[in-house]
């Protein structure tokens, strides 16, 4: 554990002077942090930014990053949690974000014609808000009686404190935000950090009216119960069953497991870290009962899985494995999407997410995006405005178009 007491690392006098009475309580292990304590500020509907869960996170990935952990105090009461991920960063996974038609012009073009070597060149040790392994904001929590302005001031000097102690940390970035912005934004624009848009956040709200799977067909529309009934017979007809694994068939299956998830993360664009071979078998020993990792068969063979979180009425889409050469001709993916439906429908969940991949293939089953957006600084100020400013404002996740599979009212 380390307290940090030293002057305040922001250049704005009025800024220092306005969080004077608050004090960074920097932990660097989950082991050194208070279960009861971090946990009193953290919503038990977030289980996996509960104590227990980030502390298996960090036994599981210690060797890939590092962790941060702050207590924020003001007259020696905590009054706030905020964590961090150290990640390595590589730049050129980014290439595939600047559309051809960048602008402005006069700035994109010329860089455009570099982007890419210049990229290669930038491999930098990143701070991150929250945890890569999920989406959405799950990074700090305060007490109610700080307002999102005072938040935003919290959240940047715990990490300029952090980049103090630890000079090779080159850049923070709070990630996962949803509109619509607030004062907590504009806190962060004048303080320069530049706005990255990300991916949306792919959700699909339940009907509370769906009892079962067939209830949320009969809401499709009939050509997307058409699509649907196909998909669902292709797995079937080729002899594929699902089944939903215990911790001895994940242990059981963890090679294979682990060997599909790395097929789908090699063709990823963009990814800040990558799980532990042991993290199906330990988070399903860890949350037996809201862990779940579906499994897909053909005569013994493992040819696919998906997992997800259940928490309450909120179900969180994880990570899936496949081999596309062998499931993309029984369209495996959209399959699992439907079984994740049902299951969702069979749990009584509210809201179900699917996360940012293959947004188009989730809009025709009825998911809808969330627009989400990050902030990104280097510490360093001349390469900040020189290169983050411009290739930040000029990266363009790819653009889809969405789908709605349901029924309209004409149709009802």
């Amino acid at each position: 554990m380390m307290t940090v007491s030293v002057p305040c690392p922001c250049s704005d006098k009025v800024e220092c002077e306005s969080i004077k009475n608050y004090q960074f309580i920097i932990h660097h292990s989950a082991d050194e942090v208070n279960a009861l304590q971090w946990n009193h500020h953290v919503p038990e509907r977030n289980v996996l930014m509960q104590h227990e869960s980030l502390q298996l996170l960090e036994q599981l990935h210690k060797d890939k990053m590092q962790f941060k952990y702050v207590l924020v105090q003001k007259e020696n009461n905590t009054i706030g949690v905020i964590y961090f991920q150290v990640v390595m960063f590589h730049a050129n996974q980014l290439i595939n974000y600047f559309p051809d038609n960048a602008s402005p012009a006069f700035i994109m073009r010329p860089l455009k014609s570099i982007t890419e070597k210049v990229l290669n060149a930038i491999n930098l040790r990143l701070l991150v808000s929250g945890n890569v392994f999920m989406t959405g904001e799950n990074g700090f929590y305060f007490s109610h009686e700080t307002d999102k302005a005072v938040h935003a001031k919290l959240i940047r000097q715990a990490a300029a404190r952090i980049q103090q102690q630890e000079k090779n940390i080159q850049a923070v970035l709070i990630s996962d935000l949803y509109e619509p912005k607030t004062d907590f934004d504009s806190q962060f624009l004048q303080n320069n950090y530049h706005q990255i848009t990300v991916e949306s956040d792919m959700s699909i709200q339940l009907n509370p009216n769906w009892e079962t799977f067939d209830d949320y067909m009969n809401a499709l529309s009939s050509k997307y119960r058409v699509r649907a009934k196909k998909v669902l017979s292709l797995c079937k007809d080729a002899g594929v069953t699902c089944k939903n694994l215990d911790v001895a068939e994940i242990e059981e299956h963890s090679a294979r497991i682990y060997e599909l998830y790395n097929h789908v993360m090699r063709g990823a664009e963009f990814k800040l870290s990558e799980l532990n071979k042991e993290f199906f078998a330990e988070q399903k020993k860890s949350l037996p009962r809201q862990y779940h990792v579906f499994g897909y068969f053909k005569e013994g063979k493992m040819l696919g899985f998906i997992s997800a979180f259940v928490f309450g009425k909120r179900m969180e889409v994880h990570y899936t494995g496949m081999e596309h050469e062998l499931t993309k001709p029984i369209h495996l993916y959209q399959h699992m999407m439907y079984d994740m439906i049902q299951f969702g429908i069979e749990n009584r969940v509210a809201q179900l997410h699917f996360g940012r991949t293959a947004p188009e293939i989730k809009s025709t089953i009825g998911a809808v995006p969330s627009a989400m957006y990050g902030y990104l600084k280097h510490k360093n100020a001349l390469f900040n405005f020189l290169l983050v400013k411009p290739y930040t404002a000029n990266l363009v996740p790819q653009q889809y178009t969405f789908r709605n599979p349901f029924k309209t009212e004409k149709q009802n």
